[in-house]
């Protein structure tokens, strides 16, 4: 399987989000030695632009995108190195997949259908343009510093979806808010513990955000919240848009707490969901801890903030309307640190709720601000694109495709304030549990993928 090969080559290449220069290079010379037209800029976004096969010069110019960054995350314990190390990829039966590592199907898809196209001239397509950019996961820069003229295509094939037959008409918009509380410290006076929260699942901040899964940060400022404790430290997650699978705290108290008594606690809330939830109590050292004021500020602040799902639409039943992640927590420098991750399908209700978070967080002694914010991808009622995705895939098929809305953010939207009048659908083929170490992507279904993508292109 070709796309396999290049798929491999693309997971040879450190391509974490802040760390795309290589593979954009790669892209761009991949596509060079073989006589294409390329662009790169500042922000590492790669153009590539393909005349189209014979008979089909001049019809409509279709883009084709994907972007260049994954998210890295690894299990506990495991020494791979995000920066240097190439992706220890397996395949077990149909299941391709990482050890101990994400796998960045998502969107390392869409790079290895883009190259095979770039590689093979017998494949039939319109004109294109082949557009991979940067660092998505983070904030979406690539788009966001695209060149707007770089584009001329107003028809577009985003490959950042990850549910086979599933596609995508809409998605939400999003932002960050980055809050830091300045701590004062003093000697500690009493026993000092190491209090964690372990054996969560982690996921997608948007499309998973629905499952209620649980958020180490957040479950373990409940803890502290219900213990007679002083904060020294508190650190957990790694991603603004991925929901934290662990978490710890350092704090000192009169005597330990029972950890099965907690773990069986928290069980109850959230055992449907997060069967291997536990929390772990041990003895620890330190030298100081917070003052009583910074300690009740950081921990009333954590165990009151909104997290998860907020607003369920009322339009579209079953979807996340407004949404938090409390993807990061860090204690350092003489301050703590909290990155949230905010979505929402309607653009004023996501700037909204920001200002509600961030009016929370002041009244809590924490100085905090909104960026990187992206706009939601609306649902466009007239569209050319849509009847013809619909009709191929009935002939691959021979069942009806699903199109939706989704709560996780796609480029889509910030596409579409770039090119006026873009016609855009959003498909994949199935990888689960992205944006965790246990991600894998189906063999068999990135293959079908790849041949109904070529039969939408012969098509239009």
């Amino acid at each position: 399987m070709r796309i396999l090969e290049l798929f491999k080559n693309l997971a040879a290449i450190p391509h974490g989000s802040g760390n795309t220069k290589a593979i954009s290079d790669y892209c761009a010379a991949f596509a060079r030695e073989r006589g294409f037209e390329v662009l790169q800029d500042q922000w590492n976004n790669c153009l590539i632009r393909l005349p189209a096969t014979q008979g089909k010069e001049a019809n409509p110019i279709v883009v084709l995108q994907g972007h260049l960054d994954m998210v890295c995350e690894k299990d506990a314990g495991v020494s791979h190195d995000f920066e240097k190390d190439p992706l220890d990829l397996q395949i077990e039966g149909d299941r391709l997949f990482a050890k101990g590592t994400t796998l960045g199907g998502d969107d390392g898809v869409a790079i290895a259908y883009g190259l095979a196209l770039i590689e093979d001239p017998s494949i039939p397509h319109p004109p294109m343009e082949i557009l991979f950019t940067s660092d998505e996961e983070t904030g979406m820069d690539g788009a966001i510093g695209l060149e707007s003229t770089w584009l001329k295509g107003r028809i577009l094939l985003n490959l950042d979806s990850e549910e086979e037959g599933v596609f995508i008409t809409s998605c939400a918009g999003g932002g960050e808010i980055c809050a830091r509380l300045p701590l004062f410290y003093e000697p500690c006076t009493k026993p000092v513990y190491r209090i964690s929260i372990e054996g969560l699942q982690g996921g997608h901040s948007g499309a998973e955000i629905h499952r209620r899964l649980g958020n180490a940060n957040i479950i373990l400022a409940k803890v502290l919240a219900g213990l007679s404790c002083r904060l020294i430290s508190i650190n957990g997650g790694n991603k603004s848009n991925a929901i934290p699978r662990a978490a710890e705290a350092l704090c000192t108290m009169d005597s330990p707490v029972d950890s099965t008594a907690l773990t069986e606690l928290l069980l109850r809330e959230y055992g449907d969901r997060e069967p291997d939830l536990k929390v772990i109590v041990e003895t620890a050292t330190a030298d100081r801890q917070l003052d009583e004021a910074c300690s009740k500020a950081a921990i009333g602040l954590l165990s009151s903030l909104p997290d998860g799902v907020f607003e369920w639409s009322t339009e579209i039943e079953g979807l996340v309307e407004t949404s938090s992640n409390l993807g990061i927590l860090t204690t350092a420098d003489q301050q703590l640190s909290l990155l949230i991750s905010t979505r929402s399908m309607k653009n004023a209700k996501r700037d909204a709720y920001q200002e509600q978070l961030i009016a929370l967080l002041e009244r809590f002694g924490f100085a905090a601000e909104a960026g990187g914010s992206y706009p939601a991808w609306e649902y466009k009622s007239e569209s050319t694109l849509r009847p013809i995705v619909a009709e191929i895939y009935r002939q691959h098929y021979q069942k009806e495709p699903a199109f939706i809305a989704l709560h996780a953010g796609l480029e889509c939207g910030l596409l579409s304030e770039k090119m006026p009048g873009l016609d855009a659908v959003s498909f994949g083929p199935d990888i689960k549990e992205i944006h965790t170490p246990r991600e894998t992507l189906s063999l068999a279904s990135f293959q079908r993928t790849f041949e109904f993508l070529k039969a939408i292109l012969a098509k239009l």
